[in-house]
């Protein structure tokens, strides 16, 4: 299956886990990488902090989930390829297809900027008004 030939359904749903979901993002703005480095930086923003702040142990369980879930099938639809000898992801053409849906979700995450609690959101929300008639 190609990246053309993706539903919607399966774009979103690749882009529902938010590992998978970072190794796309990384490649929005790289057409390469390393098992290794790429590994570092999807911790690194599941942590919200910064590569020198991953631990080993954080590294090699983001490294393993790749390797063994979400590479696999980020290739099966075309959009990366992964050489598990050399370690290296480079993409694939299919990611054309869907690199304007990626970057806005991108956007929308980074976008999102939850403080306070629901309660407080709602108490200090500016109060809904009617519309005037003047617009008829």
């Amino acid at each position: 299956m190609t990246a053309s030939n993706l539903s919607l359904d399966t774009v979103y749903g690749l882009l529902s886990e938010s590992r998978r979901r970072y190794v796309l993002y990384y490649f929005l703005e790289n057409d390469h990488g390393n098992i290794e480095s790429l590994s570092l930086q999807i911790a690194a923003w599941g942590q919200d902090g910064s590569i020198d702040a991953i631990t080993k142990e954080q590294k090699q369980s983001v490294t393993t989930s790749l390797i063994h879930s979400h590479l696999p099938k980020l290739e099966d639809h075309g959009l990366i390829e992964y050489d598990g000898r050399t370690g290296d992801v480079i993409v694939d053409d299919g990611f054309d297809g869907i690199r304007t849906t990626i970057a806005r979700a991108r956007a929308a995450e980074e976008e999102v900027e939850v403080t306070g609690t629901s309660m407080e959101s709602f108490l200090y929300s500016e109060p809904l008004t009617q519309p005037s008639n003047t617009d008829n």
